[in-house]
């Protein structure tokens, strides 16, 4: 059962050590900008900057994509919009079409005008797992929740995606719930999230505790899906 099914957070609706192997657009982009980029963790390698976006294959998306890129370029500057939203909309457009060093370029574009903002870190997060860097994509997700804890998205998104890339990292998931069970208390969509990574590790007593406390929480649509999946986990 999964109640909650991870996205990628996606901005505006008009639309440092680098690891050897993965520097050379990151290097070439940093020295024509001198806007730092986010670290690329050592233990990642980034093998290619391109990767199969949502958008491959679709002559008519791409085109749309390359269409928006383009109409959000000519709106940086000119105070309609802030330039952080734009530079993440450059940046997810980008992601999309499956161009990472763009996507990468602009998502630390935004990054450097509001260091404290955390869709920029959340959305890196997401692009780095598209290419591979999972533990880029954790060190990001992190900075998102630790620059702004108070938003609830930046917890799910992390959590997501822990318990999906780092399902036996006891410590680091146990460490991400304790940072979002200090901001939420008991919160039905982190606690489900939890229910569910116990399930996967075969810890189904456990589960099945945090499946009640989420019926607890939960509306009343949601018990019959519930009252399922607790029934499932009792029969193992």
């Amino acid at each position: 059962m999964q109640i909650l099914k991870r996205h990628w957070v996606i901005a505006l609706g008009i639309g440092i050590a680098i690891a050897a192997g993965a520097t050379a657009g990151v290097w070439y982009y940093t020295a024509k900008t001198n806007i730092p980029a986010f670290p690329i963790n050592p233990a990642d390698t980034i093998v290619s900057w391109n990767f199969k976006g949502a958008y491959a294959g679709n002559a008519t998306l791409l085109a749309q994509a390359n269409a928006d890129i383009a109409h959000l370029k000519s709106l940086l500057g000119k105070g309609q919009y802030d330039n952080y939203d734009l530079y993440i909309g450059i940046g997810d457009d980008n992601n999309l079409i499956g161009n990472g060093s763009a996507a990468y370029e602009n998502y630390n574009r935004a990054i450097a005008l509001y260091p404290n903002q955390g869709l920029a870190y959340a959305n890196l997060g997401h692009l780095m797992d598209e290419l591979g860097a999972y533990h880029t994509a954790a060190d990001a997700y992190a900075k998102a929740v630790a620059v702004q804890p108070s938003v609830l998205e930046y917890h799910l998104e992390r959590l997501s995606f822990l318990t999906q890339r780092f399902p036996n990292d006891n410590p680091l998931i146990l460490a991400a719930l304790t940072d979002a069970s200090k901001q939420f208390g008991d919160s039905a969509p982190i606690l489900a999230i939890e229910a569910q990574w116990l399930t996967g590790q075969g810890r189904y007593a456990d589960a099945i505790k945090a499946w009640e406390t989420v019926k607890m929480l939960s509306p009343q649509s949601r018990q019959a899906a519930i009252n399922a999946e607790i029934a499932r986990l009792k029969a193992k």
